[in-house]
């Protein structure tokens, strides 16, 4: 099972989540749960809007780090 932020944008995987995801800090109503692989990669591709992205500590593979945001 994952668990996806609204709020940050952000998908957490529930088999291997960690203290600092933080994952008890996200308010219920900007939670969402999803339960299948294929999903997820639809949600982390490039071209879906708005753009979801992997937490860097739980589901790595699919953190992206934003290049253009440190310009800004």
């Amino acid at each position: 099972m994952f668990l996806v932020d609204e709020g940050n944008l952000i998908i957490h995987d529930m088999s291997f989540v960690k203290y600092e995801c933080q994952v008890s800090n996200i308010p219920e109503d900007k939670r969402r749960k999803i339960y299948t692989m294929d999903q997820i990669k639809r949600m982390c591709d490039s071209q879906a809007r708005p753009r979801y992205r992997g937490c860097q500590y739980c589901l790595s593979e699919y953190y992206e780090i934003d290049l253009n945001s440190l310009f800004q």
